[in-house]
């Protein structure tokens, strides 16, 4: 990928990728029945794009599903970045590939691009989750959260576009700026002026 953020970027989702398949087959050894990336249903959270979410390890799907979360705890730290890109004000700060926070200024995600953006990462074929035997990986989105103007995602094995676009739909969506970073990052403030450095 040729984009000016690949190179930010693709060592964060590659840090990512390696640990989780490194972790998937230790899961599989006490649980050889159990199943990565496996899509759910989960009616209760309001927030998440589509009421769906793809679980890291199932350990069993029947008669009950059982499951195991992957969650990386480090960072890779580079200095945060904060300029024009793709149309809008780009502030880029660390931040985890499975824990990320994209937030638009001065506007709300447009749903409609962001649900056809959803369908295609998270993999739905006529609004039916591909899914999977055994433990492998397919390149999908696990969860995106839509609260106002925050999308919480969890971008698992998705490949560097999938962050990428989210910039573009921002853009589109009307914002003055959109910013990545860790949930433990401060949040913009609405009125903040285009340019500040967010700490």
């Amino acid at each position: 990928m040729t984009h000016p953020l690949a190179s930010a970027i693709e060592p964060i989702r590659e840090k990512f990728v390696y640990a989780y398949t490194q972790w998937l087959p230790e899961m599989a050894k006490p649980f050889p029945q159990g199943v990565s990336e496996h899509p759910f249903a989960i009616k209760s959270d309001k927030a998440l794009l589509r009421s769906l979410y793809r679980i890291d390890f199932a350990t069993q799907l029947e008669p009950k599903p059982e499951f195991r979360e992957f969650r990386m705890q480090e960072m890779i730290a580079f200095k945060s970045w904060d300029g024009p890109m793709d149309g809008v004000h780009l502030h880029l700060h660390p931040f985890r590939w499975d824990a990320a926070v994209i937030q638009l200024r001065d506007a709300t995600w447009d749903e409609a691009a962001l649900l056809d953006w959803f369908d295609r990462y998270f993999g739905l074929m006529k609004g039916v989750p591909v899914t999977m035997p055994g433990v492998q990986t397919g390149g999908f989105l696990h969860a995106a959260s839509l609260q106002d103007e925050l999308l919480h995602c969890d971008f698992g094995t998705a490949p560097l576009e999938a962050l990428i676009e989210l910039i573009g739909i921002g853009a589109r969506s009307g914002a003055s700026a959109v910013a990545i970073s860790d949930p433990t990052v401060k949040p913009m403030t609405p009125n903040a002026p285009a340019g500040d450095v967010l700490n």
